[in-house]
């Protein structure tokens, strides 16, 4: 019969073989998590909006600036 020493020293060896075949051998399957279709969270929507806005002023400052300031040849 082991002790109880013995029993818990084998049970942290399997643990840790486990948790290196784990670590070299991953098993992705399920692991990603699920994706919100079509909803977006707050800081998201902010960023979005940023960006677009961003985007229209600098598209505006290039048509005032292509008008006072032609490309000729």
């Amino acid at each position: 019969m082991a002790t109880y020493a013995a029993k818990e020293l084998l049970l942290t060896q399997e643990t840790q073989s486990d948790l290196r075949s784990e670590l070299l051998y991953p098993d992705l399957h399920g692991a990603l998590p699920e994706i919100n279709r079509g909803e977006s969270q707050p800081g998201e929507t902010k960023l979005i909006g940023f960006s677009f806005g961003i985007g229209l002023f600098l598209l505006a400052a290039l048509v005032i600036v292509n008008h006072v300031f032609p490309a000729v040849q």
